[in-house]
């Protein structure tokens, strides 16, 4: 209980709070209360689904790895679709349902994705991440405008990012947004493994924010944080426990189960390969320059 009480439904309260600057309505809470409580039910803080490992930057220091693909790409908009369908028609309730990249303006079928779940009940908000290199187009522009949308922007103080215009024009359609200025990243450090045992992943585990946010759908599969995902799509890392197949046929009663399980797991090996844990800061977003992989 305590373990679900941290990693669940203390996660979903600080989710809704920290969304957007305000109050919330009070209805909200009591649906987490309700859905993170209740027998039957099944409530998660946060889901990721990675659209495009396309992005318009090439940051050192990247935790998602995106310098690594020598080949990004965009996974066609119907397997999205089909994926998130397959999480979503298994639980009661998503606090946000968060849409990455990559950078996800240059997603080409973003709109649709928008579309198909703005309105679903079981998603109280749909969020997006852009490091604010592109205006979205007008199309994307009314689709943001929506209640349940909220785009979070990354600030690096890079000359091409185009933080102020962005945030102008989303005071002006009223889009709700955050603004994050991040001055200093900690370093995930290379790809390869560290050999550390199962009590130090542990320890590093539960002291990071990934162990209680982030899960990350990629290609059908469920990763215990965004890192692990992307290690494991470029051949870096193959670590069952650290997987969930989204596709694999279960009933319902055996997807919350496994699903709850894998969720509250309590170490990542994932973490075998990061030094997060080592606390070394160094300047945000700064831009590689060569096609040498981290």
């Amino acid at each position: 209980m305590i373990s679900y009480f941290n990693t669940i439904f203390k996660p979903c309260v600080n989710t809704l709070m920290n969304l957007v600057p305000g109050k919330k309505p009070v209805s909200q809470y009591l649906r987490i209360i309700r859905d993170g409580f209740l027998p039957g039910r099944q409530i998660f803080c946060e889901m990721v689904f990675i659209l495009t490992t396309k992005c318009t930057l090439r940051c050192e220091n990247c935790n998602n790895l995106m310098p690594c693909y020598k080949q990004p790409y965009n996974i066609p908009s119907d397997t999205i679709i089909s994926d998130i369908y397959s999480f979503l028609n298994q639980i009661d309730t998503c606090v946000k349902l968060s849409l990455l990249g990559g950078e996800p303006f240059v997603y080409p079928d973003l709109g649709k994705v928008i579309d198909e779940f703005v309105d679903n009940k079981k998603i109280m908000y749909l969020s997006m991440t852009t490091n604010a290199t592109i205006i979205p187009k007008e199309e994307i522009l009314k689709r943001l405008e929506h209640k349940k949308v909220v785009v979070h922007i990354s600030d690096y103080d890079l000359p091409m990012q185009k933080v102020d215009e962005l945030i102008a024009v989303f005071k002006k359609r009223g889009i709700k947004y955050t603004h994050k200025k991040d001055v200093d990243w900690v370093i995930p450090g290379p790809v390869t493994k560290r050999g550390k045992e199962i009590g130090q992943l542990k320890k590093e585990y539960e002291s990071c924010y990934s162990s209680r946010y982030c899960r990350t759908v990629l290609n059908g599969k469920a990763y215990l944080c965004a890192r692990g995902a992307h290690l494991t799509d470029l051949g870096y890392m193959d670590e069952p426990h650290d997987c969930f197949d989204m596709r694999k046929k279960r009933t319902k009663a055996e997807f919350r189960k496994e699903f709850r399980k894998f969720y509250l797991s309590d170490y990542a090996m994932a973490c075998d390969h990061c030094d997060h844990a080592l606390n070394i800061s160094v300047r945000a977003g700064v831009q590689k320059t060569g096609q040498e992989e981290q």
